[in-house]
């Protein structure tokens, strides 16, 4: 006997079809792209800890604290260390089983009907969340609390109905979600207002709401404690005036229109949007308060409620955006959707709330799916996918990172056309790793991890890698200072056992790169010394160079041999800025 599985219904078929669409756009572009900016430091210092470096893991990353995030980053760079598609592919499971979560929870709520298919396409189409996270640094804290939120909703519905212990995998999702994101912090306000939109008491539940205040408490004063860099940064001021613009620059530029898939004009500096005409944000504001004011025309006071969650979230958005980036971005902030990307969510589950009503959950079975809402509900959804579809393809050329990957791939190929490279260790251009960063703006740490590239090793051929991350020989330096002439004639300073030191005729402070013109009859090891910084070198027989960066405030450099051997004749020394071929 052939048993047969039941066919899923119309309404599946068409969420599915939702859900499919913008996740394929998506991955073809998040799998085009490349990492860059943050996506460096978290790889460079995840290969540099060790497996219980929780200083690593608990640092204070310019405000955020993400145990989970760096965790994750450590395994997967110990697996494959700058493979963009390995470290985007849990970021995109997560998305996949967030949306596929989210329908379970509306079917859980209002049963398998047509009505539910519009907030579900509006969560999987919103440009809001698919654009931003194609930037993998962000990628990784919102796409795991999204997970643990639609998670935690999951198992919140199920215990309402059920019972049993669905209430421990709440809670342990939402600690979860406090691992990677501090925008964990809406799970549990999540919890509690989508119980009360179901009719349900939380008086019935206080033991679930007690813990997800204790876990709330306990995280606000880890992160307190652990982080100080965020808040209050930056000299710029935080007025009424200044928080207004930065609120309806997130409203009108980012959240309206991300919510309908747009905006539909481009990417702006950075990870913003740039803002829509004003004709056209004006008009999805007022289509926005229409859709408000039906929302109380038709769910009445549970509508309302709806509204007043999604009003609490964003002010809190608001508050959190002006106590922590404010001062330091300005309003401009506002056009990020990172800022308000968690609201999707929100809106999406506050909207089917306010138009639907909610199925008892003693009701044994789905309520008949209305054909007169299908034409409208396919309508809507379909039209979500098509803005989506526009507003995605050109919204996400901006965070795809193009220089960055073809950066890293001219690297590779440089150091496979010469296996024996030595690259002197230079910054790399701010669209790549911005110069904030300091230290970390650097070759070695963009490119440091793949498979054989030394830097700054003393050698008699180094190169250094351009824009393009092409390597290119370095010919010589641009003297900003030179060794004195040497007293022995036809040699200049003749180095052996005893330390020699070659005075310069400038002082030098900072990095630059000292050349050595040497020649001698019998090669040896030997050292140069920078004001006690002693580094080993190879002098080599014959006429020869080598190049060597130096750091800091010197006014001469030492040479020495390290065993008994002919003496090596120091003829040329020039420090300064290298030159290429």
């Amino acid at each position: 006997m052939v048993v047969r599985g039941k066919r899923p219904s119309p309404v599946t078929i068409a969420a599915i079809v939702a859900g499919v669409i913008p996740f394929v756009l998506h991955t073809w572009a998040a799998l085009r792209g490349s990492l860059a900016q943050d996506d460096f430091v978290i790889t460079y210092h995840a290969a540099k800890a060790g497996p219980f470096d929780f200083g690593y893991f608990f640092q204070d990353y310019h405000g955020h604290l993400a145990p989970g995030g760096f965790l994750l980053a450590d395994l997967l760079t110990a697996w494959a260390p700058l493979n963009f598609a390995v470290l985007m592919a849990p970021v995109l499971l997560m998305q996949a089983v967030s949306s596929m979560l989210l329908w379970a929870v509306l079917v859980r709520c209002f049963g398998r009907r047509w009505g539910i298919l519009v907030p579900f396409t509006m969560f999987t189409t919103s440009t809001l969340l698919l654009v931003p996270t194609l930037w993998w640094a962000y990628a990784l804290q919102l796409a795991p609390v999204l997970l643990a939120a639609t998670a935690a909703l999951h198992a919140h519905v199920r215990y309402l109905a059920d019972g049993g212990r669905w209430a421990i995998a709440t809670v342990a999702w939402t600690v979860f979600g406090f691992a990677f994101y501090e925008k964990a912090v809406f799970i549990p306000l999540l919890v509690a207002g989508i119980t009360v939109l179901l009719g349900v008491s939380l008086r019935r539940h206080l033991v679930l709401m007690g813990v997800l205040l204790a876990v709330l408490a306990g995280y606000a004063a880890v992160f307190l404690i652990l982080t100080t860099s965020q808040v209050g940064q930056g000299g710029g001021p935080v007025t009424v005036g200044t928080v207004a613009d930065m609120t309806g620059r997130m409203l009108g530029d980012t959240l309206v229109p991300g919510l309908a898939g747009g905006p539909w004009s481009g990417p702006g500096p950075g990870a913003t949007f740039a803002a829509s005409p004003a004709v056209v944000r004006i008009l999805l504001l007022l289509a926005a308060v229409a859709v408000l004011i039906a929302g109380v025309r038709v769910g009445g006071l549970r509508a309302r409620k709806a509204w007043v969650l999604l009003a609490l979230v964003f002010a809190a958005d608001v508050g959190l955006s002006a106590a922590t980036r404010l001062t330091e971005v300005g309003p401009e902030l506002g056009g990020d959707p990172r800022y308000v990307a968690d609201l999707t969510l929100v809106a999406a589950l506050c909207l089917a709330f306010a138009f639907l009503e909610p199925k008892p959950f003693d009701r044994p079975s789905d309520p008949v799916p209305s054909p007169a809402k299908r034409p409208l509900a396919l309508v809507l959804s379909l039209a979500l996918i098509a803005s989506s579809a526009v507003g995605f393809s050109r919204l996400a050329p901006g965070l795809r990172f193009e220089h960055s990957r073809d950066f890293l791939a001219n690297a590779r190929a440089s150091i496979e056309r010469d296996p024996d490279l030595v690259l002197y260790d230079t910054t790399v251009p701010n669209d790549i790793l911005h110069g904030w960063f300091g230290e970390n703006a650097r070759v070695s740490r963009v490119v440091g991890l793949i498979p054989g590239f030394r830097f700054d090793q003393p050698t008699g051929r180094m190169s250094l890698l351009d824009d393009a991350g092409t390597a290119r020989t370095i010919a010589g330096v641009e003297s900003i200072s030179r060794g004195v002439p040497g007293p022995v004639a036809g040699c200049g300073y003749a180095v052996g056992e005893q330390l020699v030191r070659v005075p310069l005729d400038t002082p030098v402070l900072g990095r630059h790169l000292l050349r050595i013109d040497y020649f001698t009859s019998d090669g040896g090891e030997g050292v140069v010394d920078r004001d006690g910084a002693r580094v080993p070198v190879w002098f080599q027989p014959g006429l020869h160079t080598i190049y060597l960066p130096i750091e800091g405030l010197f006014d001469k450099i030492g040479f020495q041999l390290s065993a008994k051997g002919a003496p090596v004749c120091v003829a040329k020394v020039d420090i300064g800025r290298p030159l290429t071929q």
